[in-house]
């Protein structure tokens, strides 16, 4: 299976990726190939995680710029592609943005293998090394997060750590260490090595004990918790405690007075900071999903445990209780992996789940598969689990597309979730705001808030993520929206690009500047909306809200300048995760609005989906034989989901109705999908004709029962009312679920006009 996560510069003409990630192994064997064509030395210049991750997204490595030219380097690689590939756009294969040129590199040299995206990144080499050094799998901590500790020192010193310059001074901008050694001794005194920064755990143990310890990792440890890591030094005493955890759960009662004298020894020997033992748990407490605590968290709770666990306070009737002897399932017990913990087995196409009532791993299809063990799982799921990034964040799933991405298992679970709308009051059910445009906010590592869009955040070719309210309004109107030639149409888009200048200072002010990391979400509003009726009223998208002035939200909303729902947390690498405290925001100036909960219970349509549910109990096999990954890769049609998926989106346009039957025409007009591709995905379905047919008619009925709960909510007042076009109703909604949130969102209102909106 090809993992489609790596660098992002190289995409097909849908926009997918055609570069994957890199197996460790590789990783030198395909540099090796490269330098024969740059006639450079790349091995021995990886940066970042680059060959040391059991897995990379790209390759990095560094380039000399005081000897190599930029541009003879992209012409060189572009000669390459001329020579090799003279048809081929040389945008497929090389191309340059900011310190970087890319090169779309075949793995191992041989493009049977697949192709993985290489950054050759212009600098000095030894700085860069140095700067970007990333960290191995046994960690929680990423090179992000080093470079997060390495800036809270010298902010403390009272200096800025710059990866491109190194050490300057906070005041006066002037160099004060450029090289490895001299940064290490500036930082951490005389006789420092760079070695001694290598990691988190690293630095740590060099400054513990130092008097100023707490002023060098003020910001730092106050990052790492806002982000739910743990901090550093509360790692030694989990490991102690897991270690006596284990004996105890194991069952060695009849050595009680000696697991727990094991405990007390666990709990004195972490407090005393020794870290070295806890990187040899089993992949840590941490990779396997336990709550993530700091220090003051975990003092409190590991005493009253080691209460529990002294003999005086046991009850010596369960003594001659039967002990478990399944130590993989008592780890996980003590572990709890996540509850939506999910991955998929590349080479048996299934997806499997983690049941923390059950103890096991449990295959998501309609047959249940053998349940795998504990620690088997755990190893595929933290090999395999989806990964998520600001580029391709989890997606959130219409209710009917389950049907045909996750077969009848998937189908069973939209209709069990809907029927549960009818109870009300579990608090699973918000509303989905129409916000535009998507922005992305935060601090980068040196403490420089950056106010972006999406497309801003990820450019290639020059640097989107703003400083400042000028250079946001600057990067807005050198895109195409300042040069339309409708005078109406450049006018607003002027209009939008001078009010998001002017909305930088007020999310600057909002985000401590201890603050590390990014969030991205939807914009509402940048001027406080006007007032109507007693309805502070603001359109953002083709939505237009109405929020009762009288209601908490109103009064958060008057008290406010700008407004924005934010959708997920993003570390410097990328990586996104839920937002876990509106209370890191300062100030009432940027509304970050809550979740606008839907408690009512909902009219659902029980017997509709009655209905639905004895088709898909009929059908299930033949379902899940149209939809079987194993089957599908041996006839080269993995993207089989991916056919339909696109199909559902170009019926909002032309209409909802006649699903599944007109698939064959549809089929005909795509200029993107081979006709060898094409009969053969036509022949398929022919062969599965009777699953075909049951597939879609879960899917129409499945968007019907959810059409008809959207209406039903849209109809009663609350705080926020919403209409689209007019009319009564907005973007939609979102039900929470432990194996991933579904959208409930009427495609032939909102999505319909949504795509309709010329951009």
């Amino acid at each position: 299976m090809i993992l489609k996560e790596g660098g992002n510069i190289f995409k097909d003409a849908d926009g997918a990726p055609v570069t994957t990630r890199i197996q460790r192994d590789s990783v030198d064997p395909t540099l090796l190939w490269l330098e024969k064509i740059t006639g450079l030395k790349h091995t021995d210049l990886k940066l970042g995680s680059t060959g040391i991750k059991d897995t990379s997204g790209d390759l990095d490595v560094a380039v000399d710029a005081s000897k190599v030219d930029k541009q003879e380097l992209f012409d060189k690689l572009v000669a390459w592609k001329m020579k090799n590939h003279p048809d081929d756009d040389t945008r497929q294969w090389v191309a340059k943005s900011g310190i970087s040129v890319h090169f779309k590199t075949p793995i191992n040299g041989n493009p049977n293998n697949g192709y993985v995206q290489t950054d050759l990144m212009f600098g000095n080499p030894e700085l860069m090394k140095f700067a970007y050094k990333g960290t191995g799998d046994g960690t929680v901590y990423k090179g992000a997060h080093r470079a997060i500790m390495i800036a809270s020192m010298a902010k403390a010193k009272g200096m800025k750590w710059s990866p491109g310059k190194g050490l300057v001074n906070r005041e006066t901008n002037e160099l004060v260490a450029s090289t490895p050694d001299d940064v290490a001794e500036t930082l951490l005194g005389a006789g420092a090595n760079p070695a001694d920064l290598d990691s988190v755990e690293s630095i740590v143990r060099k400054i513990k004990g130092s008097p100023d310890y707490d002023a060098l990792t003020a910001d730092a440890f106050d990052n790492f918790e806002k982000q739910g890591l743990p901090v550093p030094e509360s790692r030694g005493i989990i490991s102690g405690m897991l270690q006596a955890k284990f004996k105890l759960d194991e069952g060695i009662k009849s050595g009680l007075a000696k697991v727990y004298k094991s405990g007390v020894g666990g709990f004195k020997l972490g407090q005393a900071g020794d870290q070295g033992s806890f990187s040899k748990m089993n992949k840590t407490y941490k990779d396997a999903g336990g709550q993530q605590t700091t220090i003051g968290q975990v003092l409190d709770p590991i005493k009253k445990g080691l209460d529990a666990i002294n003999p005086a306070n046991v009850d010596t009737d369960d003594k001659d209780k039967p002990v478990s002897k399944d130590k993989s399932k008592n780890r996980a017990s003590l572990l709890k992996f996540p509850s939506n913990a999910v991955f998929q087995d590349p080479k048996q196409g299934t997806w499997w789940k983690w049941d923390q009532d059950a103890q096991v791993w449990t295959s998501m299809t309609y047959k249940k598969l053998k349940p795998l063990k504990p620690d088997v799982g755990f190893a595929l799921w933290k090999k395999y689990a989806p990964k998520e990034s600001v580029n391709e964040a989890a997606r959130i799933d219409h209710a009917e597309d389950l049907v045909y991405l996750q077969g009848s298992q998937g189908a069973m679970r939209a209709l069990q979730s809907l029927r549960s709308m009818a109870k009300g009051g579990a608090g699973n059910v918000t509303l989905k705001w129409d916000g535009s445009p998507a922005v992305i906010f935060g601090r980068n590592e040196n403490g420089e808030f950056v106010l972006t869009d999406k497309s801003g955040f990820g450019a290639k070719g020059y640097n989107g993520k703003a400083t400042s309210g000028e250079a946001l309004q600057k990067m807005l109107m050198a895109r195409p929206g300042a040069s339309n030639p409708d005078k109406v149409k450049r006018d607003r888009y002027t209009k939008f690009a001078n009010n998001m200048g002017q909305a930088y200072s007020v999310f600057e002010k909002a985000v401590p500047e201890s603050y590390r990391g990014y969030f991205k979400g939807d914009l509402l509003y940048y001027t406080t909306p006007q007032v109507i009726e007693k309805n502070f009223v603001f359109k953002p998208n083709i939505v237009e809200y109405a929020v009762d002035v009288a209601s908490d939200l109103g009064k958060k909303i008057a008290k406010s300048t700008a407004g924005v729902v934010i959708h997920r947390m993003v570390d410097q690498d990328g990586s996104e995760s839920p937002l876990k405290d509106l209370d890191i925001f300062q100030g009432n100036s940027l509304l970050v609005v809550p979740p606008v909960t839907i408690e009512e219970p909902a009219q659902v349509p029980n017997e509709d989906i009655s209905r639905l549910e004895q088709i898909i109990k009929k059908d299930a096999a033949d379902i899940d034989s149209l939809l079987d990954q194993n089957k599908l890769r041996q006839m080269k049609m993995t993207n089989f989901s991916k056919i339909i998926y696109s199909y559902m989106n170009s019926k909002v346009d032309t209409g909802l109705d006649n699903l599944g039957r007109d698939f064959p025409k549809w089929l005909d007009t795509r200029k993107d999908i081979s006709i060898g591709k094409k009969q053969k995905v036509l022949e398929y379905i022919k062969q599965n004709m009777n699953a075909w047919t049951s597939l879609f008619e879960v899917i129409t009925g499945v968007m019907k029962a959810k059409d008809s709960i959207i209406a039903d909510l849209d109809s009663r007042p609350g705080t926020v009312s919403s209409k689209t076009d007019g009319k009564e109703g907005g973007e939609g909604y979102v039900l929470a679920h432990p194996e991933g949130d579904i959208k409930l969102v009427n495609r032939a209102g909102f999505t319909a006009a949504n795509r309709a909106v010329e951009r």
